[in-house]
């Protein structure tokens, strides 16, 4: 017996996930036998077990570098999603309906309460199963929302094992921000595993089912907003279903460009940064090259992977107060995304240069 209907694979949203995963709690409630007592202790160990602090975090993010803010962007954001998650569990019922499962062990250390309920009695075996896989099937569900600004709109893919798919992604992810500086890319690349199933090496964001997941500042948000952290917004921004945003390359090198196409998702714009911003007016006296940018994205057309067609598209950075320049400005060499050309020294598709009206933002 299961306690989902996710066989086959199902995207679905926290709500939805903690509904089904309650028949889990109340199984095991059942089985130990302690009635609302019970729950109660049960609640409370899955709350020490998604702090990000204590001898019973699961993600321990008080600890490490801590002049990286980074971390305690994820850090906020993950005490954030363990009180949504928590209030979802709080105000569900469920009711029993699992007599015992298999559960792997996972390590986490369970509360004084929830020992004294679980191991000190005969019969409980099923009860230790039961508690253990809710409790990992949770904390499992909260890292896999801790890179989206917008939780409880996030729907992860859950197979008929829940999401234990993800348990090495979610070690990796663990590694990466409890011990070393974390790169956004692997921000990016735990997110589009839950998401996608897919593996998103060096992307900064990602297409999946109708919604583009990209920086919040990339699809209007706050200038001074979250930098680290992934927003999803319903739209899309080319045909496929699933695509990956990766760094482009131009003459061989790096753009070093964060960029989209410059097009609206639904009512929101979407728009391109240059390099890192500084303060400063656009006729700021230390000017920047102009901006050069490309977006390149890769179709996965099986097993969930980017495949070899790779393809790109120019674009231009969206329009704004001309440079001071000697000289004109020069216009665009191409319709956007219309004169890609194939190098035969790398078989791939490379895009020709992105004249741009508004100023690249500086980088010191």
């Amino acid at each position: 017996m299961t306690w989902n209907d996710f066989a086959g694979g199902r995207a679905v949203d926290p709500a939805t996930f903690v509904a089904a995963a309650s028949t889990l709690l109340e199984s095991a409630v059942a089985a130990a036998g302690g009635a609302e007592a019970a729950r109660t202790d049960f609640i409370a160990g899955l709350e020490a077990s998604m702090s990000t602090s204590g001898p019973y975090a699961t993600l321990r993010l008080d600890a490490g570098l801590a002049d990286q803010g980074v971390r305690g962007e994820l850090r906020e954001n993950a005490v954030a999603v363990s009180e949504m998650i928590l209030d979802l569990v709080r105000s569900t019922s469920g009711t029993p309906g699992v007599t015992d499962i298999h559960s792997s062990c996972v390590g986490y250390a369970w509360t004084p309460p929830v020992v004294e309920r679980l191991i000190n009695g005969s019969g409980l075996h099923a009860a230790r199963n039961l508690y253990n896989e809710w409790l990992w099937q949770l904390v499992l569900l909260r890292d896999a929302l801790i890179p989206f600004t917008d939780p409880s709109q996030v729907r992860v893919l859950a197979d008929a094992d829940g999401l234990t798919r993800l348990q090495e992604a979610r070690d990796w992810f663990a590694v990466q921000v409890m011990t070393r500086r974390i790169a956004h890319a692997a921000i990016v690349r735990f997110a589009a595993e839950a998401v996608t199933g897919g593996h998103a090496e060096g992307a900064y964001g990602f297409q999946h089912e109708g919604a583009v997941v990209l920086p919040p500042v990339a699809l209007g948000g706050e200038l001074l907003g979250p930098a680290y952290l992934l927003s999803r917004h319903e739209g899309t921004l080319v045909a496929e279903d699933t695509v990956y945003f990766v760094q482009g390359q131009e003459d061989g090198e790096p753009t070093n460009t964060l960029s989209v196409p410059p097009r609206a998702v639904g009512d929101v714009e979407v728009v391109g940064l240059t390099d890192r911003l500084v303060p400063g007016p656009p006729d700021h006296p230390v000017r920047a090259r102009p901006a050069r940018s490309a977006w390149w994205w890769a179709s996965t057309a099986t097993s969930g992977r980017p495949t070899s067609d790779v393809r790109c598209a120019a674009t231009a950075t969206p329009p704004g107060p001309p440079i001071r320049e000697t000289r004109a400005p020069q216009p665009p060499r191409s319709t956007p995304g219309r004169d890609a050309r194939c190098s035969g020294r790398t078989a791939r598709w490379r895009c020709p240069k992105a004249a741009s009206s508004r100023p690249a933002v500086s980088a010191r």
